[in-house]
């Protein structure tokens, strides 16, 4: 098992690397060729933390979801989600609680759905997951919180860095 700290750096890394993709992909239409290494590098780490972290069931269930949710919509996105599978057949798939994975993916696909109106700013922070992943703190399993929030983490600070400096270095 990965020693629970460098789970949670490799999982705010991955985050950072997630957003990193979406935001090139979707703010800046693509047009930087970072976005491919950085693709690869998210898989593989969002692969090794499935296989080796204690909180892989909310990574793989959250893989899962955003394939049902269509939002693996990029090339970029495609590759990343490659090196994650490849990255898994490598280092091998983890034992699976069923029930705690379709506990995890439905939330996951729930973060996932497209709302509008008045829940629209409440569903852009994905609430769900994180909901679950705190619940199961009730149940002596704080890391699945930790991981889901180390990941968000970085996934927030860079889109509020990289919005940042692109809103600066346009002056």
């Amino acid at each position: 098992m990965l020693d629970p700290i460098l789970a949670l750096i490799l999982a705010f890394f991955a985050g950072l690397c997630v957003k990193s993709v979406d935001w090139i992909d979707d703010d800046r239409k693509g047009k930087y060729i970072i976005k491919w290494p950085l693709a690869i590098i998210y898989g593989g780490l969002i692969g090794f933390l499935i296989s080796q972290a204690s909180f892989s069931t909310i990574f793989i269930s959250a893989m899962f979801a955003q394939v049902f949710a269509r939002k693996v919509d990029t090339h970029t996105h495609v590759l990343g989600f490659a090196f994650a599978l490849l990255s898994l057949f490598w280092l091998g798939f983890p034992g699976l609680d069923a029930t705690l994975f379709m506990f995890f993916a439905l939330l996951a696909f729930f973060d996932e759905l497209e709302v509008y109106g008045s829940m629209q700013r409440f569903i852009e922070y994905r609430p769900f997951l994180k909901l679950g992943a705190f619940i199961m703190v009730l149940f002596g399993r704080y890391d699945y919180f930790l991981g889901i929030m180390a990941f968000d983490i970085g996934y927030i600070l860079a889109e509020q860095g990289l919005n940042r400096f692109f809103k600066n270095n346009q002056k």
